[in-house]
Parts: C-alpha cells; sequence; structure tokens
C-alpha cells in the first residue's frame, strides 16, 4: 500500500510554514515519506532574483537540516523564481508527488487566520492532496479530524481518506453533513412528497448520510457523526471550532451542500477564515493505492457474487458485494451488485439506495 511516499513541502520561511514543516514530521513517521523542499521567489521590480538567493538558501538548508534531524528523508530542496502557485504545481507534477504540503496563509486577528491568494490557487488546481496548514498550530497533531461530507462518490473518497489519516496517526474522526436550506419545491421534487415535504427531505438526508457512513469501513478509528442544518461553510466552520479540529479533509466536487468544493465558493470561504488546517482531496487522488493481490481479491469476490446472484442466492451475494466494498468503496460494479442482490431480496429501499449510490460514483 502506497501512502503519501513523496510529499512536496513549499515553504516562504514564514510561521504557518514553520507548522508546516511540523505536520511534514508526523506524516513522514507515519507514512515512511520522502520530503522535497521548495522556496519560491516571486522577482520584485528594482530588486533582482540573484540578490536574494544565499539567505534562502542558507535558510534551505538549515530546514532540511531540522528535518533529517527529526528522522525525516530529504529527498532534494531546490530554490525557484517565478509566480509562487504555478511554480509549485510544476514542482508538484515534476515529482509526481502524492501530496503538497505548505501554509495558508497568516493571522488576521486576534483568533482569525486565513489562507493566502498562493493556497488558494494551490488548491484549486493541483491534480493531488493538498494539506494547507494554519498558522498559529505549531504541534499539528492530528488528534481530531473532521470530515464533511455530501454523500457523493468524491465526498465518500474524502472520508477513506479521513479514515486512513485517522487510523495512520491516532486520531479521532468526525464526519459532519449539512442539511442545506432549500425551498418547498424543492424538497417536493426530491422526496416525490407534496405534505411535509421539508421534513421528508432532512429525513430523506439523514437516512442516506447513516448509510453512506456504514458503508465505508471505519477500520478501528473512533468515529463520531454529526447532522447540521443551514449553509455549508457556515456549518463546516462552526463545527471546526465546536470540535477543536486539528484538520478538515474535504473531497474535491460533490453536490447540493458542497457543490464543487474545490472549483466553488465553499472551500474558498473556508480558507478565507481557516479555523483549522485543510486537506482536500481530489476525487482521482486517495492517500491509498490497493496492492495487486488485493485488486485480485475484490475481483475474485465480484466473480463469487455474480455467481451467488446467478444460483439464486442473494444473502451470499450481499456478502460477497460487501467485502468487495470494504476494500474498495469507490467500486461501482460492486455497488451495482448489491443494488441487484437486495432487489432480489425484496428490499427496495436498500436496492434503491445502492442503485443511486453507483449512479453518482459513475458521473464522479
Amino acid at each position: 500500500m502506497r501512502m503519501l511516499k513523496s510529499i512536496l513541502l513549499a515553504t516562504d520561511f514564514r510561521p504557518a510554514s514553520q507548522a508546516a514543516a511540523q505536520a511534514a514530521v508526523r506524516l513522514a513517521a507515519a507514512f515512511g515519506s520522502r520530503v522535497t523542499l521548495l522556496h519560491v521567489m516571486e522577482p520584485l521590480p528594482n530588486w533582482p532574483a540573484h540578490r536574494q538567493e544565499p539567505e534562502k538558501e542558507v535558510a534551505l538548508h538549515v530546514l532540511a537540516a531540522q528535518l533529517a534531524g527529526q528522522q525525516v528523508e530529504v529527498a532534494g530542496m531546490s530554490l525557484a523564481v517565478g509566480p509562487a502557485a504555478h511554480t509549485i504545481l510544476d514542482r508538484a507534477r515534476e515529482l509526481d508527488a502524492d501530496l503538497i504540503l505548505m501554509g495558508a496563509g497568516d493571522r488576521t486577528g486576534l483568533f482569525q487566520f486565513s489562507g493566502g491568494p498562493t493556497a488558494v490557487t494551490v488548491i484549486e488546481h493541483a491534480p493531488q492532496p493538498v494539506l494547507a496548514v494554519r498558522p498559529g498550530q505549531p504541534d499539528l497533531a492530528f488528534r481530531k479530524i473532521l470530515c464533511p461530507v455530501d454523500q457523493s462518490g468524491p465526498s465518500a473518497q474524502g472520508l477513506s481518506n479521513a479514515v486512513r489519516l485517522a487510523q495512520a496517526l491516532g486520531g479521532e474522526l468526525v464526519v459532519l453533513t449539512v442539511v442545506p436550506e432549500v425551498s418547498w419545491l424543492t424538497a417536493a421534487a426530491e422526496t416525490g412528497q407534496l405534505a411535509d415535504a421539508r421534513a421528508e427531505y432532512d429525513a430523506k438526508w439523514r437516512e442516506e448520510f447513516d448509510r453512506f457512513v456504514a458503508g465505508i469501513p471505519a477500520h478501528g478509528v473512533a468515529t463520531r457523526t454529526e447532522v447540521r442544518y443551514g449553509s455549508p461553510h457556515e456549518q463546516i466552520l462552526a463545527a471546526a471550532r465546536d470540535h477543536q479540529a486539528d484538520v478538515s479533509v474535504m473531497g474535491a466536487t460533490g453536490r447540493t451542500g458542497l457543490v464543487r468544493v474545490l472549483l466553488g465558493s465553499t472551500t474558498r470561504r473556508v480558507l478565507e477564515r481557516l479555523p483549522c488546517s485543510l486537506l482536500t482531496v481530489k476525487e482521482e487522488d486517495v492517500l491509498e493505492e490497493l496492492f495487486e493481490g488485493e485488486l485480485q481479491l475484490i475481483q475474485q469476490l465480484m466473480v463469487d457474487g455474480r455467481t451467488a446472484l446467478a444460483a439464486g442466492a442473494p444473502d451470499a451475494a450481499v456478502g460477497r458485494f460487501r467485502q468487495a466494498l470494504a476494500h474498495n468503496p469507490f467500486h461501482v460494479a460492486a455497488t451495482r451488485g448489491l443494488a441487484e442482490a437486495y432487489e432480489r431480496l425484496d428490499r427496495p429501499d436498500l436496492a434503491g439506495y445502492y442503485r443511486h449510490r453507483a449512479e453518482k460514483l459513475e458521473q464522479a
């Protein structure tokens, strides 16, 4: 299983970057990661970049020595001149980095922090996960991890990553869903109910949330769930503060409530009032890679499930498909297999749920 083997640590040597360096120590110890250091100098008018180089090069060497002294394998370090965000993205692509790690802005008030424009741009455009470390967290311990979800495929990947992170670092996980405010007409269209449409909409959302969380293995991680109502970014901020979260893990795209998290306004708003560090995970990137043997096991479970269905044993098929999803929660064929098995067991509620989930995974 390959998990965060290559980390690009982008630093500007300010407090947020110092906090990010300490996070690199924790992650490297947990995942056996190699860390590459990068400092980008933006060209200034009437101040040639070469005049800055000796001082910054010394600072990079000092940081590398500090990390090495804490048993971190430093794979390399480099200075670059250019637009900070684009240079970080280019370097991460060259390295095929598994994670971009960086500080996220500065203090804006007594207890307020904000992510800077560089962090926002990197988060929006990086194909790999990005961990933006909030200043004021000199020791990002990953004790409390918040994961907002909206029951979509991408948020399932975000939750799977949050579980892996909590498992590796001994953290506690809070899984949050925010029921968005919708009009009566929207609620009626979603539920097919005219009377008490809003109440039905809320109940349906909570039911999907319960099934969604149950469908992703916790791997022994201490997990609690929470349902809130209202504006997604406001409730994410409030939950992060209430739970004193160290980091929030958010999937890249989603449905109503977390609409296109990385490309829309929710993450920008969270970054503007950064309550904790933020890990964003794009839908095609996860913090794990299945062993070849694990892939073969999933294939065998799928064959067994299909065989059980053909033999008229849907109960046995349910067991096989669930085992496949325990290894890969995003396996579309296993999800569709569950829908078919539950349909044969005369469980239209579960059949509909897994059919709907398979459609969401295919659209992701």
